[in-house]
């Protein structure tokens, strides 16, 4: 068993993919109006605005949360840009040096790196 991929069913593909673009410094892989693929390590995170059934009765909050080397860097670099910080780099108690910051239609993003002892 292989869990590769991710698909977040947006509003606006072409809004939500340039806001990933920024968000991850990492451009898209392919977009068009109605989709985008991200290769992120060994997965796949796509957004699309249809998908094969009905979700409108579905509601969940999503956070992605993306292993990197320098927190510190990405909080000042995302600062410089004015991108809506939730929470700024804080060391959290299961050994992540972890910041949040609010992605587009909803989704949170969660730069962290794992604590040294």
């Amino acid at each position: 068993m292989d869990l590769n991929q991710l698909d977040i069913i947006v509003k606006n593909v072409p809004q939500t993919s340039a806001r990933l673009e920024t968000l991850l410094d990492l451009p898209a892989d392919y977009q068009d109006e109605h989709f985008a693929q991200f290769t992120i390590g060994s997965h796949c995170l796509m957004v699309s605005d249809k998908a094969l059934i009905p979700l409108e009765q579905f509601q969940s909050g999503i956070i992605l949360h993306v292993q990197i080397e320098d927190v510190d860097g990405k909080y000042q670099a995302l600062q410089a840009v004015g991108e809506a910080i939730l929470n700024p780099p804080t060391k959290t108690d299961w050994g992540t040096y972890s910041l949040m910051v609010q992605g587009p239609e909803g989704i949170v993003l969660d730069f962290y790196q794992l604590q040294e002892d």
